[in-house]
């Protein structure tokens, strides 16, 4: 409702339209007045006012008909409307509630009734008002909510397929690769056997040979590489967390364990500071260690031989949260990607890489009500942020992540 409230004032009178006109301005109303029933239902239709005073005795039309008509209109069907009679109190009274009017005041009118009797009806008005509009913006987030809900089913049924295919991929690369090693190692001892020809055609083949099977071997492992990322993504998101005692050292541990043959033949350092003295927190166990191998992972791929990747925890001042940090020496981040990492528009750092991880790290501390920050400067190496907190609340635990 507006403010001030504007009343309209239906009465043939001059000296009453003028009258209520200045009683009601008086005390802050704003009016409008009219002598005849066309006019206000013109007035109405020009700027539906917040309430009416209409007169029943009118020179074209009753307060009656007038009050009908208002009521068969959507827009002004609530419109509080006071009749206003100098005739049977009674009489009108019942017609008027015939007629569909919120209230009565006769003739001669009294000032204090007059003002109690609009008070009251503004009042309904504007909590009627209220309701309508909290109601219209419950309407729209249901709508959104039922759009978000069809969004989430399809998305859910398209993680279920594309699990079932990765799985099923997965499968079916594994003897490529298999037989991908296998291949290369008798092509080697068939070589071997006719390198002792020293013919130039035999050489020329064996490098070929050579070529293809590191083409073919190169290019499965990368594209197993990218299904396990689809698979662990669609299994991080498609299932519900699952909150126990965690202790960071040990999932490190795991973490660093199928690494460490990797990391020694680039001449990586793996390194950790301040685990061990870090308390117990409520996470799931599985998913973290999902989070932190692509954190490792990734910052092996980046970091030259003779650098580092160094994993540090503190517990924070409050002792509520502990702080990871994920340390490289490796070549940095360009700021476009660095700047839209965690975002749909994010950006692999890896060579031919899918940007998977970074989705199955972000949706990982989501999961866990933390929160995921990075530095990182070109030739300067790199540094992701990770605060967990000790203890999850109530409604972390119910929500899947």
């Amino acid at each position: 409702m507006r403010d001030p409230s504007k009343i309209l004032i239906v009465d043939d009178e001059f000296d009453i339209r003028l009258s209520l006109s200045t009683i009601l301005e008086a005390h802050g109303y704003t009016t409008t007045t009219v002598s005849c029933a066309k006019e206000a239902l013109d007035a109405v239709n020009l700027e539906t006012p917040d309430l009416v005073l209409l007169d029943i005795r009118l020179p074209d039309q009753n307060g009656f008909d007038v009050c009908h008509q208002l009521r068969e209109e959507p827009q002004t069907a609530l419109l509080p409307v006071i009749l206003v009679t100098a005739m049977n109190p009674y009489q009108e009274k019942v017609k008027g509630i015939e007629a569909g009017a919120d209230d009565f005041l006769s003739k001669p009118i009294n000032k204090a009734e007059l003002l109690a009797r609009v008070r009251s009806l503004l009042r309904i008005k504007e909590l009627h008002d209220m309701a309508q509009s909290q109601a219209a913006h419950l309407a729209e987030w249901n709508r959104e909510l039922e759009m978000r809900l069809t969004q989430e089913s399809k998305l859910a049924e398209v993680a279920r397929m594309l699990g079932d295919i990765a799985h099923e991929m997965k499968n079916l690369l594994m003897p490529v690769v298999t037989g991908t090693e296998l291949l290369e190692s008798e092509l080697r001892d068939l070589h071997h056997d006719l390198s002792q020809l020293n013919s130039p055609s035999t050489q020329a083949s064996h490098g070929r040979c050579n070529e293809i099977v590191e083409m073919v071997n190169s290019s499965g492992k990368r594209l197993r590489d990218h299904v396990k990322d689809l698979a662990d993504c669609v299994k991080i998101l498609s299932s519900e967390p699952q909150f126990s005692a965690c202790r960071i050292s040990k999932v490190v541990d795991q973490v660093f364990e199928p690494l460490r043959f990797s990391a020694r033949e680039k001449g990586i350092g793996l390194r950790t500071e301040g685990l061990e003295d870090l308390p117990d927190i409520e996470a799931d166990g599985r998913r973290l260690f999902h989070a932190f191998f692509n954190l490792v992972n990734n910052a092996l791929s980046e970091t030259p031989p003779g650098g580092f990747v160094n994993v540090k925890g503190i517990l924070e001042p409050e002792g509520a949260t502990v702080l990871l940090s994920f340390t490289d020496t490796g070549r940095g981040m360009p700021p476009e990607v660095r700047e839209n990492l965690f975002t749909r528009q994010g950006l692999s750092t890896k060579q031919a890489g899918t940007g998977l991880g970074i989705k199955i790290i972000k949706a990982v501390v989501d999961a866990h009500s933390g929160h995921i920050s990075v530095e990182s400067q070109g030739g300067r190496g790199t540094t992701f942020y990770l605060r967990l907190p000790i203890h999850q609340t109530q409604e972390t635990e119910e929500t899947p992540a």
